[in-house]
């Protein structure tokens, strides 16, 4: 338990410093310091500064895929599924606001969505990836993710519930005309 508290301190120094200058211009001797932690415990959990974040973002998935109530894919477009884990998804992510919006403001916007590609890929269950409905669901994941970060940017004003009736409406009732 002591070491997931390192880790934590220096994930959490990490986005401190962040949230002050560039990826860039923050060093391993800056995270320690900020972390207050001693750089042998620094090295003994990650090998450089990319991996912090890496390892947020897994944390991130992980707490996504909890207490998922189905694991086969056939339920996966149902409507109420669909918008329980929309909802479980952005209820996550505004308790990471601070978190998301420091890693999307300095240039790491793949990242997330890439966490949201995994999670929504292993969401579907078994799905074959040879099967082209995998750009269903990268379609989803990709307006999810950008629906999520303009949410948050605009001060996450609106319920995640709310948000995501939203989204499940303009996939159910279409957003195009003709």
């Amino acid at each position: 338990m002591d070491n997931q508290r390192v880790k934590n301190q220096i994930t959490e120094g990490l986005f401190s410093l962040l949230r002050k200058k560039s990826f860039s211009e923050i060093t391993v001797t800056d995270i320690v310091k900020e972390a207050n932690v001693a750089r042998a415990s620094y090295y003994r959990n990650f090998e450089n500064k990319e991996q912090i974040i890496e390892a947020a973002m897994d944390s991130l998935r992980d707490e996504l895929m909890s207490d998922i109530p189905y694991d086969d894919d056939e339920h996966i477009f149902n409507q109420e599924n669909a918008r329980a884990g929309f909802e479980k998804a952005l209820t996550c992510c505004l308790i990471k606001k601070a978190d998301l919006l420091t890693l999307y403001h300095n240039g790491f916007g793949s990242l997330i969505q890439q966490t949201f590609n995994r999670y929504i890929m292993e969401f579907a269950g078994n799905m074959s990836v040879n099967s082209t409905m995998r750009y269903k669901l990268y379609f989803i994941s990709g307006a999810v993710t950008n629906v999520l970060i303009e949410w948050l940017n605009e001060g996450a004003k609106e319920p995640p519930r709310e948000i995501a009736a939203l989204c499940i409406s303009y996939f159910s009732g279409g957003i195009l005309h003709e």
